[in-house]
């Protein structure tokens, strides 16, 4: 089978764009062919650029060509979406249709129904804009970037196709990484059918189990930014000076929670770590802790700690709840609340047994999330995808 790959990279989109990279490696390994088409949202910099690629974002007609023309050359059985915000455009959708491509496309965040992809304004969960076709709430609060004109134009990208019924037509099967995204597509202004989402989680490569005896540390890894809820965990540990917390990651607000929990002597900032050194961590702590206050997509940081058999302790919201089974593979706690967060690590680090933790981790990433498990489904939905649009 041959396919081809579109992937619209961002500033953020490090999770996805590993998502791609592991994909293609994968399906060239089972003897396929498959190759990615890459776009780019990094020259989107000045007042101008922004607003001219916020035109072009509703169609692109140089994204048409580059796509149209790679369809002649390599001839694909079936093309894979994995973003197409802001520079691609829905018109590589339109290159697809025209050639009888058929498109799965898999959802990492809430940007059709969203302007900031989050579902969160204000730092909580928010679905006022999932509805409406055209939803001015999104613009009225400038929930793009803090931007009335740039959520304007993100809006009339996503209201306009809307209208056209190109989410429902040009895309013949969606993937929502967990049921809880599935739920918030299926009931929103997309008005896809039922049929045309199914459930496959992400996969990630099997690092071997961490180590029998954990160390006397727990880990945060990832963005240190507010929608991952770092302040929480920082505001609680501090209330923990006997159980130790490895800090791993950069963001925008690094230099701020450094200076000020940076005097607690239980945490620690070792910055942002090559993934070798993540997984080394990952294999060694107790648990990981994941204190998101938005619903995330699927974070692979989750699907790393399970591959290495270790247990998560995370907000019980969103993606967090789908994946992690309280007093099976990790513990939730309720978003946002220090106290609770404090009351779950304490409990977890007074275990005298927490062998059935490590091993419900790693059952969990052997059963949804190893390479063998992704690769039997997804070749259902490609399939599936072909059979139908033929």
């Amino acid at each position: 089978m041959k396919i081809l790959f579109i992937h619209n990279t961002y500033q953020q989109s490090g999770g996805e764009d590993v998502a791609v990279q592991e994909e293609i490696k994968l399906l060239r390994q089972k003897g396929h062919i498959a190759e990615a088409v890459y776009f780019d949202n990094s020259g989107i910099q000045s007042a101008y650029s922004k607003i001219k690629a916020g035109l072009r974002a509703v169609y692109n007609q140089g994204s048409f060509s580059i796509i149209n023309n790679k369809i002649k050359d390599f001839g694909p059985d079936l093309i894979h979406l994995h973003n197409l915000f802001f520079t691609a455009s829905p018109s590589v959708l339109y290159a697809a249709a025209k050639h009888h491509i058929p498109v799965v496309a898999t959802i990492h965040n809430y940007r059709l129904v969203c302007a900031n992809a989050l579902l969160m304004r204000n730092h909580s969960p928010c679905e006022l804009c999932i509805n409406k076709t055209f939803p001015l709430a999104g613009i009225i609060h400038g929930c793009y970037r803090s931007s009335v004109i740039e959520s304007a134009l993100v809006t009339t990208t996503t209201g306009l196709h809307k209208l056209a019924g190109t989410w429902r037509k040009k895309i013949n099967q969606y993937i929502a990484l967990t049921p809880f995204a599935k739920e918030k597509l299926l009931h929103s202004s997309l008005q896809i059918p039922t049929g045309k989402i199914t459930v496959k989680p992400n996969f990630v490569p099997d690092y071997g189990e961490g180590n029998t005896i954990r160390e006397d540390f727990f880990l945060f890894a990832g963005r240190l930014s507010f929608e991952k809820g770092a302040e929480i965990m920082l505001q609680s540990f501090s209330q923990l000076p006997h159980i130790k917390l490895v800090v791993a990651g950069d963001g925008p607000e690094k230099e701020r929670l450094a200076t000020k929990f940076g005097s607690s002597t239980n945490i620690t900032f070792v910055g942002k770590k090559p993934a070798e050194e993540i997984i080394s961590l990952m294999q060694r702590c107790k648990a990981l802790i994941f204190p998101s206050i938005w619903y995330e997509g699927q974070p692979y940081t989750i699907l790393e700690a399970f591959a290495t058999g270790t247990p998560v302790i995370a907000s019980k919201l969103g993606a967090m709840e789908s994946l992690i089974k309280h007093e099976l593979n990790g513990l939730h706690f309720t978003p946002g609340n220090s106290n609770e967060l404090c009351c779950a690590v304490r409990a977890f680090n007074s275990l005298t047994d927490s062998g059935a933790y490590y091993n419900n981790a790693r059952k969990t990433y052997l059963e949804n999330h190893h390479p063998d498990v992704h690769y039997a489904e997804i070749m259902k939905i490609y399939t599936d995808a072909i059979t139908n649009k033929q």
